[in-house]
């Protein structure tokens, strides 16, 4: 339902749509006092404003409200010859432009030059045509009889394709106003100043400061762009949420209608989720969010700030709550087979790792074994398994191209190996690396904060699932897999071992069962949503790393299939994962990202 409006609001209304009226009739009545010369207005190539310089001598399509004002071109200006509406409201004396497209999240640059004959003050607007009037940008400025440039950027909180640009001269003196080199053109996508990636971003930062495991990241960073969506969603009403849609209604008259800050709402989203998850790890995002505060448009009020926050504390608080209760804080200890031949036990001394993960109430998916794979190789059991052909076949083949003293794998091999790696603290991770990749792409293609908004979010909700599907296999099945290392030892003693390796060099297994491959259910899951999202598979893209053992290795991808599946195999020849391990993670994980692709986030 749309929210009340006033009295002044329908008043207003009814004046604009008459002159939209008059507009179109222009030639055949004079209702506007707008001059008419026979000289087409024209627009600089991406100004949304026809004849903002007046060099032609034209005021068209420019119009004024009262018939009072008058408005001429002198010396290539717009004289604006106001009368006096002391006591009356700001837009009692308007003049206008009409119907230009602007586009929800698109940032915009408006640059004016104004004088004035006595010291006055003159506001300016783009905001809707129609009720409730929403302001993309709404300022005031200073005026004397010096020729000053001003300049605001901003983003529109909403798409219209017929919004207006007015300049505010009621409830002062007469005077006469100079306006000339009006423009409004679109700008540039801006990376640093997304808010989507900079929150990404600080979450990356995270990452790498704590160790925490694959599982727990990819929860939070689901929270965390759920979050930001719904808060972007809320403000510019484009798309649908994850969680919550915010009731945004818009209080005031003409004089003050105040639209929440599209900025500020993603901002103040992404500091409370971010603030309630890892407080407890001792982070503060006090300053993450100043900075953030920084980087936002200039055109913007206080009170559309505060409305934003409001927006997106409401979006941050309903995410949270529904997951409070999602079993992620399930510490119930794992039963260790030690005595069970192919059963996981402990490797490096580390206890298993988010043994109760699969148990997680998913985001998308209707249970973490909605995708369950078959067993390893179609085994029954574990004496099953090891009696299998294909199952000796895949160990010798990890022995052979995953050891630390391998002569059959290449150096290509080695550098795909630890390019995927990201086990060890100080790395962002495996969630992590892909947000990176999918950072890289965004930026390539130039997308802008309302679609960052629903790709992250699209991305984080299908890697958060992916963990709950992978680890639901790796550990809540009749199988749990030993790793190779552990597999090897069995059959040829100790001395194999793994390429994996500490950052000290000492060889590296991750705590977890091998079935299925993390790294690849996440790759799997990642690579589908891009092509979900992007409609095609053929996007290459360079590829980053933050693992230490391939420092400043860029990696050239030419799809995301390609970097799937290089992913998966790279924990073979890392030596962590047999090929069954990849193979299933690989599907599990692309049926996971298209479930999500499918069914969240739908515009």
């Amino acid at each position: 339902m749309s929210p009340p409006i006033s009295p002044r609001h329908h008043d207003f209304a009814r004046q604009l749509r008459r002159l939209l009226s008059v507009v179109l009739a222009v030639a055949l009545a004079s209702t506007l006092t707008a001059l008419v010369r026979p000289v087409p207005a024209t627009a600089a190539p991406g100004d949304l404003i026809l004849n903002g310089t007046f060099d032609n001598g034209s005021t068209q399509p420019w119009w004024t409200r009262l018939a009072s004002t008058s408005t001429t071109v002198n010396a290539g200006q717009l004289r604006v010859r106001t009368s006096a509406t002391v006591g009356k409201p700001v837009w009692e004396d308007l003049v206008g432009h009409f119907e230009f497209g602007v586009t929800a999240a698109q940032p915009y640059r408006l640059q004016f030059d104004a004088s004035a004959d006595v010291n006055r003050s003159l506001r300016v607007s783009v905001s809707r045509a129609d009720t409730p009037f929403t302001s993309a940008v709404d300022q005031s400025v200073a005026l004397t009889s010096s020729t000053r440039r001003f300049t605001f950027d901003f983003a529109s909180p909403y798409g219209d394709p017929k919004a207006v640009l007015l300049f505010h001269f009621g409830g002062q003196a007469a005077s006469t106003v100079r306006l000339d080199n009006i423009s409004l053109t679109p700008l540039a996508v801006d990376p640093a100043t997304d808010p989507i990636l900079y929150w990404n971003g600080v979450l990356l930062a995270t990452y790498r400061a704590l160790d925490l495991p694959p599982t727990t990241s990819s929860r939070e960073a689901a929270i965390l762009h759920a979050a930001m969506h719904d808060a972007a969603v809320s403000v510019t009403g484009v798309g649908n949420p994850y969680r919550v849609r915010v009731p945004v209604s818009y209080p005031g008259t003409m004089d003050n209608v105040v639209a929440p800050s599209l900025h500020a709402a993603i901002d103040r989203a992404a500091y409370d989720v971010l603030t309630a998850l890892y407080t407890r790890h001792g982070r503060s995002f006090t300053v993450a969010l100043g900075d953030a505060v920084k980087r936002r448009p200039s055109g913007v009020n206080d009170a559309e700030v505060a409305r934003g926050e409001t927006v997106g504390a409401a979006a941050a608080a309903a995410n949270l709550q529904a997951r409070a209760n999602d079993s992620s804080d399930n510490t119930t200890a794992y039963p260790v087979q030690e005595n069970v031949p192919g059963a996981w036990r402990p490797t490096n001394g580390k206890a298993a790792v988010s043994p109760n993960w699969g148990l997680v109430t998913p985001f998308a998916l209707t249970s973490g074994r909605q995708f369950r794979p078959g067993l390893p190789a179609g085994a029954t059991d574990y004496e099953d398994l090891l009696g299998k052909e294909a199952y000796d076949t895949q160990v010798r083949e990890v022995r052979d191209y995953g050891g630390q003293e391998s002569s059959l794998r290449t150096d290509d091999q080695t550098q795909i190996a630890f390019f995927w790696a990201n086990d060890l603290k100080g790395t962002y991770k495996p969630p992590g690396q892909l947000f990176s990749h999918t950072r890289i792409v965004s930026e390539q293609r130039q997308l802008g904060i309302l679609a960052n908004a629903r790709l992250f979010g699209l991305v984080a909700l299908a890697l958060a699932d992916a963990a709950i599907a992978a680890w639901d296999a790796k550990y809540q099945t009749s199988i749990d897999l030993w790793r190779p290392v552990t597999a090897i030892e069995a059959t040829e003693g100790a001395g194999w071992q793994p390429l994996s390796k500490t950052r000290d060099g000492v060889p590296y297994t991750p705590a977890f069962p091998a079935y299925i491959s993390g790294h690849a259910t996440f790759a799997g899951a990642w690579s589908a949503v891009m092509k979900g999202f992007f409609g095609t598979d053929a996007i290459a893209f360079d590829a980053t790393i933050d693992d230490p053992h391939a420092v400043g290795v860029v990696r050239h991808m030419t799809g995301f299939d390609h970097a799937a599946e290089e992913n998966a195999l790279s924990r073979i020849y890392l030596g962590v994962h047999y090929r069954f391990d990849a193979e299933a993670g690989l599907a599990t994980g692309r049926s996971v990202g298209t479930y999500v692709f499918a069914n969240r986030l739908r515009q």
